[in-house]
């Protein structure tokens, strides 16, 4: 371990509702937060939650919130002592990570080493197999699209088409030759994989932290099986569809995947799980995951907290037999299907929902792709999920086009209570 470096006070370089839910975390954890905002969220109420709200001016046609320069002025002149990258834009950026290092500010996220590895999918699944996870069978890299009908009649259609970094464009489920070789065109110069496609599979990510030295703990997992307009429309943690065996196999596989290779702070490592209940390794996510605070609720963590205490040179301080399972916790998103202004936007239980929009309040899913976030936890899975219902049941939502409706007919759906939330890959369509 390094030396402790004194953190009290963090910038959080992210925005919207997920801006939000990070400065109640970091304030959980006994630290004071700096917000972040552009001219577009300056009236976001919750900047008001934040020990300090900084402007971050529009200079150019870019995005403020991806300027990492900028973001690391607003952070040295608020008197930061560390940044929080967060879970989109920037925080699996190897260069804004740089620029955070080189001001002397700590980072929250993991170290440079790992951002790489973890997003060059090559040595992430390279690596995987090493420790022993399996993988789907697969293509090697490919960049010529004459190698791709080969590979695509070894598996048959459809197959996967996934790029060969994490980010540099969609993975795609491909029908025919001509989808996959436009797929493969998308990937650029960093290539991509063929895969073979699960009939359907339940996405499942398990939650991990390392210490750096070759330690690491798992606390447990959350399904990401049903996707919305504006990503995953629900999360549940635990899974309803992984039982107590498979649960150690996928958490303490995770675990020791990473800390084989001294993984340092927070990251996701997810899986497809098809019908043989046959785990397959799908990706490794560095950083702090979108669902985390399913699992500090589940598991009575408090991640942000231990991303602080690792950057500051500290022990982790749990043992893996410190996390236990109380209950069950679920998620949805609400997504922004169109632009306009608010006339109605109503929760019974606001502190069931992370939100920056208001009644009155302009919106467009460029700024508000997530219109809120509403999440439970509960003794067991039926109750977190009726507790759902009621809560979405009594909101409303006017003004503007949103994918309400949808998440309360998602929730009166029989399937789901049953547990059948598998993801059919084999449809026309992206995957994951």
């Amino acid at each position: 371990m390094s030396d402790v470096r004194p953190i009290l006070r963090v910038l959080v370089a992210d925005r919207g509702e997920v801006g939000a839910r990070l400065v109640r975390a970091v304030a959980a954890a006994g630290l004071e937060s700096v917000a972040v905002f552009s001219d577009a969220d300056s009236d976001a109420a919750y900047l008001d939650e934040a020990a300090f709200a900084v402007h971050i001016p529009s200079t150019g046609p870019g995005d403020p919130y991806l300027d990492a320069e900028g973001l690391v002025t607003a952070a040295l002149d608020s008197g930061a002592d560390a940044v929080h990258p967060g879970f989109r834009g920037l925080a699996r950026s190897e260069v804004f990570a740089r620029t955070v290092h080189s001001v002397g500010l700590a980072w929250l996220g993991p170290r440079i080493d790992d951002l790489a590895w973890t997003l060059d999918r090559s040595r992430a699944r390279a690596r995987a197999r090493d420790a022993g996870l399996e993988l789907l069978p697969s293509s090697p890299l490919l960049h010529a699209e004459a190698d791709l009908p080969n590979w695509c009649d070894r598996f048959g259609f459809p197959v996967v088409i996934r790029p060969g970094v994490r980010g540099a464009a969609r993975s795609v489920v491909a029908h025919d030759l001509a989808t996959a070789r436009r797929a493969l065109a998308a990937a650029g110069m960093v290539g991509a994989f063929v895969e073979r496609a699960l009939p359907e599979a339940r996405h499942v990510a398990v939650i991990v932290v390392g210490d750096g030295a070759g330690n690491a703990i798992h606390l447990g997992e959350h399904e990401d099986s049903i996707m919305g307009p504006a990503g995953v429309r629900l999360r549940e943690c635990p899974s309803s569809g992984v039982d107590a065996e498979l649960r150690e196999k996928i958490g303490m596989g995770a675990a020791d995947f990473v800390a084989a290779w001294r993984f340092f702070g927070a990251a996701s490592v997810h899986f497809l799980i098809g019908p043989d209940n046959v785990p397959w390794f799908l990706d490794v996510d560095p950083g702090l995951p979108e669902g985390f605070g399913l699992h500090d609720l589940v598991y009575g963590t408090d991640l942000v907290g231990a991303q602080v205490a690792l950057a500051a040179g500290e022990e982790l301080g749990w043992d893996q037999e410190d996390i236990r399972c109380k209950g069950a916790a679920a998620e949805v998103s609400i997504a922004l299907k169109g632009r306009g202004r608010l006339k109605s936007f109503h929760f019974a239980n606001r502190d069931a929902v992370d939100a920056i929009v208001s009644e009155g309040q302009r919106v467009d899913p460029v700024h508000h792709a997530i219109l809120a976030r509403v999440h439970v936890h509960a003794p067991t899975r039926h109750a977190a999920l009726v507790h759902l219902r009621a809560i979405l049941d009594g909101a409303t939502i006017d003004g503007v086009q949103s994918d309400l409706a949808e998440c309360v007919e998602m929730l009166a759906d029989r399937s789901l209570w049953e547990g059948r939330t598998a993801r059919r890959v084999v449809q026309r369509g992206k995957h994951g």
